[in-house]
């Protein structure tokens, strides 16, 4: 089986910028919201009768800026498929700085609310590409650690950002406090921009645009392994690769193909239904309104900001910890874990607002449980569904629709963060802790669902999964008959011979 190279691991992580880049810039919005300059400057009420007017207002903002993160990964899908993962990498960054650029710039709230369109655009494309790309570049051993930092970065750009926001909350500058963490959503996507120029293309997908030599020289170089010097493992790899996308190259691809066929279907069921069920358990509702939370359960001042910072940072420390063990543990062992975890959490927050903190008698006791409640929640989150979530979108389609597949289950997020986060605000002020019922309830239909349709992942290279949805698998290499084998070994050899003798001159 192949090796995971230090190559492999530092290409991922330049990609995982992008993911990063997405977390940054979704959180930003959700750390300027808390400073008192962001309302003074678009003379937005936080109380009295114009309440109900500010709420309108963050609710518009953030369903135009998911309205734009879903234009970015429809189009991201298929742009991925034409001009190749690492060029569409490129694109996205650029129309991210942009947007960033202009969203820090706004001079009215209409302005705010075009330009996080077009910020939308490049981070929903991003938020799409880098699960597809990670997955295409990794071994089946690591697959889940290198796809995982998809969620890693993602969670931490949320707490980096978070202590962006904090730090400008103390800014005498009123205006600077929430135009600088809007402003500095540039420099991830910059970064990543650069990196384009020397990460290599997915072999994948230079295989199944027939770019047999450049697909070998990536994959050789990305799974290098010091002890086998003959690249035999790397070989196999190849070669299975090279004739399951020869023969998937004949089918249908695209989302009328997703459509049409039962098994394509099938995984677009799977991958859409768990990135909606991550949504369904108020997690994003819950990170984008924390300060609004924060301020309900008795904190004022920075404390709000503070809280937000420490919960994103258990969020972005329990994805750490999930990329290191779910190639052990399994996908299905982490999203059974994490919603069952979720579920108990936001069942106790529910029941710690309705009854201490909007309940005839508050108390003080009350409220902190509340906000140890929350803090569990991201812990669950974090550990067992943010990566596994992601990794399984990723891994379960065949090469020739994985971008489109993927990009309709983050379509599927984005359309399930408007649902839940763009009435955020105002259900928070008008039916509190009810709302946070509906969230336990979702999650608690999303683990029946998963228990009983969703099969384990781990361990087999992304050619071999066509098998649990029913397509056929040309070359198997972890349950490879003696025959298979002998006639993928000869196929190896004379290949091997071929080049030496290419190298020789003879």
């Amino acid at each position: 089986m192949t090796k995971t190279s230090a190559y492999n691991v530092a290409v991922g992580m330049i990609v995982a910028v992008g993911s990063f880049t997405y977390g940054f810039g979704f959180a930003s919005f959700a750390t300027s919201i808390g400073q008192p300059g962001f309302f003074a400057y678009f003379n937005l009420e936080t109380s009295g009768p114009g309440a109900a007017y500010t709420n309108h207002i963050l609710g518009a903002v953030n369903a135009l800026f998911f309205f734009g993160a879903c234009c970015g990964a429809l189009g991201g899908g298929p742009l991925a498929d034409r001009i190749g993962r690492k060029w569409t990498l490129f694109t996205a960054s650029l129309i991210a700085i942009v947007g960033g650029a202009l969203t820090a710039g706004s001079v009215h709230v209409a302005m705010l609310i075009v330009v996080r369109i077009l910020q939308g655009c490049g981070l929903g494309a991003l938020a799409t590409l880098v699960p597809v790309y990670l997955s295409e570049a990794s071994t089946p051993s690591k697959r889940g650690m290198l796809t995982g930092l998809h969620g890693f970065f993602l969670v931490s750009g949320y707490n980096i950002s978070a202590w962006v926001g904090f730090g400008c909350f103390f800014s005498d500058n009123l205006t600077f406090g929430w135009r600088g963490p809007l402003a500095f959503t540039c420099i991830p996507p910059l970064i990543l921009l650069i990196g384009c120029f020397w990460i290599p293309e997915s072999p994948r997908w230079l295989l199944a645009k027939g770019r047999l030599d450049e697909a070998w020289t990536v994959l050789s170089r990305l799974h290098n392994d010091p002890n086998d010097p003959d690249g035999i493992a790397a070989h196999e790899e190849f070669y299975q690769m090279k004739k399951q996308i020869e023969f998937e190259s004949q089918n249908a691809s695209g989302y009328l193909a997703i459509l049409r066929t039962p098994a394509y279907r099938k995984r677009a069921f799977l991958a859409c239904f768990v990135q909606y069920a991550a949504n369904a358990t108020g997690g994003l509702v819950i990170n984008y309104y924390s300060v609004i939370i924060y301020e309900n359960l008795g904190l004022t001042t920075y404390m709000p900001l503070l809280m937000y910072c420490i919960y994103t940072l258990i969020g972005a420390l329990g994805n750490l910890f999930s990329l290191l063990t779910v190639d052990k543990t399994g996908r299905r062992f982490a999203l059974l874990t994490g919603f069952t975890g979720c579920f108990i959490c936001v069942v106790i927050e529910a029941a710690m607002v309705g009854r201490f903190v909007s309940g005839p008698s508050p108390s003080i006791a009350g409220q902190k449980v509340a906000i140890v409640a929350i803090m569990f929640f991201v812990f669950f989150y974090g550990l067992f569904i943010d990566a596994a979530s992601f990794i399984y979108s990723s891994e379960i389609y065949p090469t020739n629709i994985r971008s489109p597949g993927v990009a309709l289950a983050t379509f599927t997020y984005f359309a399930a963060c408007i649902t839940f986060v763009t009435p955020g605000a105002t259900a928070i002020a008008a039916i509190g802790y009810r709302y946070f019922l509906i969230f336990a309830c979702l999650t608690l239909v999303s683990i029946v669902v998963i228990y009983f349709y969703y099969p384990e992942t781990k361990g087999k290279s992304l050619e071999e999964l066509s098998e649990l949805f029913g397509d056929p698998v040309v070359v198997y290499l972890t349950d490879a008959s003696e025959e298979e084998k002998r006639e993928m070994d000869l196929e190896i050899k004379n290949g091997l011979v071929a080049e030496r003798r290419e190298v020789a001159g003879v």
